[in-house]
């Protein structure tokens, strides 16, 4: 019975900590206005501290394409290439 009890208090612990994992992941850039706005801020920051990298066009692309998306309120869309945008900059 005692394992019984661990094994389930062990299952509920790894369900709560996933399930807090996605969630803080989400709190990290929203798939909202607000996620757009915070994440454009830190694609520029970006772009503006890696002139130089060889993925720079690429990076402004995916800024310019993520703007869009934002500006046509497919918030997600935009969000996932400002994301995209840090990742070709190493800054994500």
């Amino acid at each position: 019975m005692s394992f019984s009890k661990s094994a389930v208090s062990a299952a509920a612990l790894c369900l709560t900590l996933a399930a807090t994992g996605v969630y803080a992941a989400q709190a990290a850039a929203p798939e909202t206005v607000i996620g757009c706005i915070t994440m454009e801020k830190k694609a520029n920051a970006a772009l503006e501290a890696n002139q130089q990298s060889p993925n720079y066009a690429s990076a402004r692309q995916q800024v310019n394409g993520a703007r869009t998306f934002c500006g046509h309120g497919q918030y997600k869309m935009g969000v996932e290439h400002f994301a995209k945008a840090l990742d070709l900059l190493g800054a994500s």
